[in-house]
C-alpha cells in the first residue's frame, strides 16, 4: 500500500506502508515504522490517498483523513500487532513510532 501526502509547502510525499490493517468498517490503521515526512505530513495536513493494487494492478484509490497517535488504543494496536514476536523492521526498529488512523471518505477503482 502507498500513503500521499502533502507537506506545508504544498509538495507530495509517497511512502510504502507494509504494516496495514483495517480495524473497522472505513478505519484502516498504518504503523509508522520509519515515513518522518509522512508523519510529519498528515500532522500539517490531514488529507492522504492510500492506494493499493493486486498482481493485475486493478486497484483502488481510498481517500481520507488522516490523524497521527504515538500513544494509546491506536499505537497499542500497532505495538501488540506487528511487533508481537519481538519483531525487528529491517530498519532495525523494535517498536512503532506512532500509528496513522485514516478515516475513509471515498473510495475509487481503477486499473
Amino acid at each position: 500500500m502507498h500513503i500521499a501526502t502533502v507537506n506545508k509547502n504544498n509538495n507530495p510525499n509517497l511512502s510504502v506502508a507494509s504494516d496495514v490493517r483495517v480495524i473497522e468498517e472505513n478505519k484502516i490503521i498504518i504503523s509508522v515504522n520509519e515515513m518522518v515526512n509522512t508523519q510529519e505530513n498528515v500532522q500539517y495536513n490531514p488529507n492522504v490517498v492510500l492506494t493499493v493494487f493486486d498482481e493485475n494492478y486493478k486497484g483502488l484509490r481510498i481517500f481520507g483523513n488522516a490523524n497521527f497517535f504515538t500513544n494509546g488504543k491506536y499505537y497499542d494496536f500497532c505495538k501488540n500487532t506487528f511487533f508481537s514476536n519481538n519483531g525487528v523492521t529491517p530498519f532495525g526498529a523494535t517498536k512503532p513510532k506512532g500509528a496513522i488512523v485514516v478515516t475513509v471518505n471515498d473510495v475509487q477503482n481503477f486499473e
